[in-house]
């Protein structure tokens, strides 16, 4: 059984970009969303009706914030940001199309199991992402009185913190998770189908 006080979290990836399309690695560079990815957004909106939003809440990258307020629209729920909820630093990379970085392909392959490997320049390693969405989770929870909120964020940060509770998946746009925040614990709800 569940208390009253008990945070529900859903936290989902944004709409497809320019250079989700593109295939050019976005990190914390932006781009905007396409059609598709604003219909997602929309669709994401609609969907989370169901789960008696109150909130909507979001990384501060440009991505994230227009996602978060289609959907806010939708649910005609408050928004917020939370700087912490962005998505992976990929250093050098970022801005770059991702079928020509040799180096990045390889790092795909260990970034879960290796956790402490980085990408060259100042990219964040899977440990640095988890903590630093952990803080952001955490602060959101604190700050908010919304019990039930809405996270748009990103796939490869959802990825890192999917990873700590034993999940592993990639997350597609417009995807997510769900967590329950109790007696200052996050505990893993499942994925949002």
């Amino acid at each position: 059984m569940h208390s009253a006080s008990d945070m529900w979290v859903y936290l989902c990836r944004h709409g497809q970009t320019q250079w989700n399309y593109s295939k050019t690695l976005q990190g914390q560079l932006n781009s905007p969303l396409t059609e598709l990815g604003e219909q997602q957004a929309i669709a994401l909106g609609q969907k989370a009706r169901q789960w008696n939003i109150e909130k909507v809440a979001s990384s501060s990258l440009g991505r994230a914030i227009q996602t978060a307020t289609l959907c806010a629209q939708q649910l005609n729920v408050p928004r917020s940001e939370y700087p912490l909820l962005a998505e992976r630093h990929f250093g050098d990379w970022q801005g770059k199309p991702a079928a020509q970085l040799a180096d990045y392909q390889q790092f795909r392959q260990v970034r879960y199991a290796q956790p402490d490997t980085r990408p060259p320049g100042r990219g964040e390693s899977t440990n640095m992402v988890i903590e630093r969405l952990t803080t952001g989770l955490n602060q959101l929870a604190r700050q908010e009185t919304a019990r039930r909120i809405l996270i748009i964020s990103h796939g490869d940060a959802l990825a890192c913190l999917a990873g700590t509770f034993g999940q592993h998946k990639a997350l597609q746009n417009g995807e997510g998770l769900a967590l329950r925040y109790d007696q200052y614990r996050w505990h893993w709800h499942g994925w949002l189908d």
